[in-house]
């Protein structure tokens, strides 16, 4: 029998807030918990950056990765939160779109930009 899980019955956006800098062990705790979830196709999934001010490459490609991921799947991901120093890595990584707010929306692969989320 398959678990009922709560993104299957609802639109809402499940978060995944980052407890500190994403970088070392707190990246390893992310992913652990991100991708079996991206895996699930949710409609739309949240990830919390507030409290990180930096970010090591295997952060960067850890979230370039699920974007990626998202986007070939047709899901939503977003990333909130960013610090600048973050945003930039993550831009250079290929995470393209910051709307107002700071956050991180995937790109689309029509190939046109996406429209900004109000903050």
């Amino acid at each position: 029998m398959r678990a009922i899980t709560p993104h299957l019955i609802t639109n809402k956006p499940v978060p995944f807030t980052v407890r500190g800098d994403l970088a070392g062990a707190e990246v390893a705790t992310l992913a652990e918990r991100l991708w079996p979830h991206l895996l699930t196709a949710p409609p739309q999934t949240v990830v919390d950056l507030a409290v990180a001010g930096e970010i090591d490459p295997a952060g960067v490609d850890l979230l370039a990765a699920a974007d990626a991921y998202a986007v070939h799947r047709g899901l939503r991901l977003r990333i909130t939160g960013a610090a600048p120093a973050v945003r930039t890595a993550l831009r250079a990584a290929g995470v393209e779109a910051f709307p107002a707010g700071g956050e991180v929306v995937p790109r689309r692969t029509s190939g046109r930009r996406p429209a900004e989320v109000p903050a």
